[in-house]
């Protein structure tokens, strides 16, 4: 009992040591954000060992809360592990056309399209010729959102690669896991969302995206979530599916949906189910994992396992380069206040 007490104060201060350490430079971010310092970003919040160390909101995101745009995907990647948690979705390994009994027809006239898994989807590599990030690409996500049907539009993209084989950013990819969430679990996605994930962890507010006459949920971007509520998101990952004691989604889908899956092209990190993948690889800064959401414009969900932390922020720097500015906030001013001979 004593050893465990021990070990038990030893993390503890550990911990404390940690977000004191984060403390000056999250706030000095956090003032620099309420000045206008650092225009386009609408708010930062930095959380470590469960104690906010800084935090800078907007004001007029009380009135409506921030576009997420794809930083949404990671947060649809928990609703699939929840599913099936349930058993409403029998793994991973289940056939696309399976799960899509309405679009059948389609996968079935190509059998490499036919092969096509739900962890294709979530791992984007469904082999479809459809990349967001080549605006040529005949699948790209503005040709998309043109239709009335996004579904349809995507699965009717010709196959380019054997599915599960070459990464290819694809909206569509997740825009279709929507529909086979509702069609799993006989509700909409927002409604299997707010049952099972928002109201669970105390989302005040949710706005979510539609398409098809409200007929379908964008699963794939545009939900709009206040940053403290985005926090919890990241706590829930942290805390391996709890919150505040309350288990949401298994461990076991946290551990596989943050394990590496695939190669991202010309790019050093890695990609896991809908959620970005690194660790700290400089010597001088502590090392940790990183597991992130992240959205067009500046949206950012940052996870650090090994210390403890989340950092959110939310911007309008749509289209932008200097919407990753964060990422060398976190490189140069947070992580190195965080190393443990400081």
């Amino acid at each position: 009992m004593l050893r465990k007490i021990s070990g038990l104060l030893v993390s503890l201060c550990f911990g404390l040591a940690h977000a004191e350490a984060a403390l000056e430079p999250a706030k000095q971010i956090a003032a620099e954000i309420d000045s206008g310092i650092h225009p386009g970003f609408e708010s930062f919040i930095m959380q470590v060992d469960g104690v906010v160390v800084g935090r800078a909101v907007n004001s007029t995101l009380s009135k409506r809360a921030p576009d997420l745009r794809s930083a949404t995907k990671s947060i649809t990647a928990l609703l699939i592990g929840i599913a099936i948690d349930r058993g409403a979705i029998p793994s991973v390994q289940t056939k696309v056309m399976d799960l899509l009994p309405s679009r059948r027809t389609v996968f079935e006239q190509d059998p490499r399209k036919a092969a096509m898994t739900l962890e294709d989807l979530l791992t984007m590599r469904s082999g479809l010729d459809c990349n967001d990030w080549d605006p040529k690409s005949p699948g790209h996500e503005d040709k998309m959102y043109r239709t009335r049907d996004w579904v349809a539009f995507w699965s009717e993209q010709k196959m380019r690669t054997e599915p599960g084989t070459e990464f290819s950013y694809c909206t569509g990819n997740v825009v279709a896991l929507g529909e086979i969430l509702a069609a799993a679990v006989s509700m909409s996605a927002d409604a299997f969302a707010l049952k099972y994930l928002f109201v669970p962890i105390e989302v005040r507010r949710a706005e979510w995206r539609y398409f098809d006459g409200k007929r379908g949920v964008d699963t794939g971007g545009h939900l709009r979530l206040e940053p403290d509520d985005l926090l919890k998101i990241g706590e829930l990952v942290l805390a391996r599916g709890t919150y505040k004691g309350k288990r949401i989604v298994s461990e076991a889908w946290i551990e596989a949906m943050t394990q590496e899956r695939t190669n991202i092209p010309n790019m050093s990190q890695r990609y896991g189910y809908l959620w970005w993948l690194d660790h700290t690889k400089d010597p001088k800064l502590p090392q940790t994992k990183l597991w992130w959401a992240q959205g067009n414009g500046g949206s950012l969900l940052m996870v650090m396992p090994q210390l403890n932390a989340v950092m959110v922020t939310t911007g309008t720097r749509f289209n932008r380069p200097d919407m990753l500015e964060p990422m060398f906030w976190l490189r140069d001013r947070l992580l190195p206040a965080m190393q443990p001979d400081k």
